[in-house]
């Protein structure tokens, strides 16, 4: 009796909802780096590069998502997308939670 062959390995949500919390913190370090090294005695230049800076992390992991895909690991790379979700919604959840504290004052 032949058995079937195993399934590729497809890799790990685990892995990929870390990597994008990875992606977000270390990008955020060297971006945060790289703009105080660059424009650290200009106060008033270089704001598009700062908005690119900002933007860097997300659009890591929006490579590594289809470097993943592209490289075989679509639940890793499902993983990655979940990560940006959870944090999407840390952030949804932390600025309702701002605006109460903000109502809670106005009365």
């Amino acid at each position: 009796m032949s058995s079937a062959p195993p399934p590729p390995d497809q890799g790990s949500l685990g892995i990929g909802f870390a990597l994008a919390w990875a992606c977000l913190i270390g990008g955020y370090i060297v971006s945060a780096t790289v703009a105080s090294a660059a424009f650290g005695p200009h106060p008033f230049g270089g704001d598009g590069l700062i908005v690119l800076l900002i933007g860097l992390p997300w659009l890591l992991m929006i490579t590594l998502i289809v470097w993943l895909v592209m490289h075989g690991l679509p639940r890793t790379a499902i993983g990655v997308a979940i990560g940006m979700g959870s944090i999407l919604g840390l952030a949804l959840l932390l600025v309702a939670a701002c605006f109460g504290m903000f109502n809670l004052n106005m009365h």
